[in-house]
């Protein structure tokens, strides 16, 4: 985007091979790119970047539609804080997909970002714009990423180490139109956003404390975790059932907020299936984390002694180096 929202330009990529472009694209104004081959959004987003002309970025996923203010409101932002250099919003509360777990997953979203408005230590490609000029200080998105996972995320990082400021903007609103299910749920939290985000955060040694890790949600996964314990021991013991009633109300008491709208958007029955779902969401995010955690700090561990071992052994060999050559000499 340029300084007036009257002049936007639009950059579609697909990744891969493009197939035909849709009517709908052919329309001044609007520019094509591919990757030729797949290569994953990392690769895709800055490709994109690298073909438009404006002084924001405006990142939009391809199951995203955005609010008719949508574009307005990023310029208005741009423009009343020219210290800025990033800002993304949130789904609305009004999901397309039907289903439990498409319902639940989206208005989970919609209440994490709306409820953690203001400055972010991350950002959210799937509605979030950028000034062209920081984007491309910090090198974009890392394109090690060749699947959806936490590149957006990653970039953020980046962006706040550099000293820019990223803020949430609630009133940003889009739609998401993808349909999930529990099984595709667990999948991608685990195998594409918990564990690769865990490695993010050991690598960088930071945890960013908003959103999801703010301390609500740290003590939710321990309250889940440990309710979870409870109920495998109340199998054996009954008194285990009394140790998993103060957890499951600490649960609720944390979350009720997203409860609360839950109940307002879809009755009692949903709110129920809702609760269940987040408790099944804390406990295998929280236990991603711990493993992943773990793993990388025994990786760690054992390479450190690996390389204390070797030292001496470097050290003799240098020792013996200068004995032979005195005894040559």
């Amino acid at each position: 985007m340029n300084n007036s929202s009257s002049n936007v330009e639009v950059v579609f990529v697909f990744d891969g091979d493009a197939p035909p472009a849709p009517a709908w694209l052919d329309r001044p104004g609007v520019t094509i790119v591919t990757t030729g081959v797949r290569s994953g959004p990392a690769v895709a987003r800055n490709l994109a970047a690298q073909s438009a002309q404006g002084e924001i970025l405006f990142f939009v996923d391809a199951d995203v539609e955005l609010a008719p203010d949508a574009i307005e409101c990023v310029q208005a932002a741009f423009d009343a804080d020219h210290d800025m250099v990033g800002l993304f919003g949130t789904y609305d509360d009004e999901p397309s997909a039907d289903g439990v777990a498409s319902v639940f997953r989206n208005l989970l979203h919609h209440h994490t970002h709306a409820s953690n408005p203001g400055k972010a230590g991350t950002f959210w490609s799937s509605c979030g714009a950028i000034r062209t000029a920081a984007f491309l200080d910090v090198g974009g998105f890392d394109e090690k990423y060749t699947v959806p996972s936490v590149e957006d995320i990653e970039l953020g990082m980046r962006m706040t180490a550099n000293g820019g400021r990223i803020v949430l903007l609630p009133e940003l609103l889009c739609k998401h139109l993808k349909r999930w299910t529990v099984a595709s749920m667990v999948i991608t939290d685990i195998v594409h956003r918990a564990r690769p985000w865990t490695h993010l955060i050991m690598d960088s040694r930071q945890l960013p404390a908003t959103l999801n890790l703010d301390w609500r949600g740290c003590l939710s996964g321990i309250c889940s975790i440990l309710l979870a314990g409870c109920l495998i021991a109340a199998t054996f013991t009954s008194i285990a059932l009394w140790m998993a009633l103060p957890c499951g109300l600490a649960l609720i008491a944390l979350n009720s907020g997203f409860y609360r709208l839950c109940l307002k958007k879809r009755g009692v029955g949903f709110a129920f299936s809702a609760a269940t779902l987040h408790w099944l969401y804390f406990v295998y995010s929280s236990l991603t984390f711990v493993v992943v955690a773990v793993e990388t700090l025994a990786v760690e561990r054992c390479t450190s002694i690996m390389g204390r071992m070797q030292l001496p052994v470097a050290n003799r060999a240098t020792a013996q180096a200068s004995v032979l050559s005195s005894v040559r000499s």
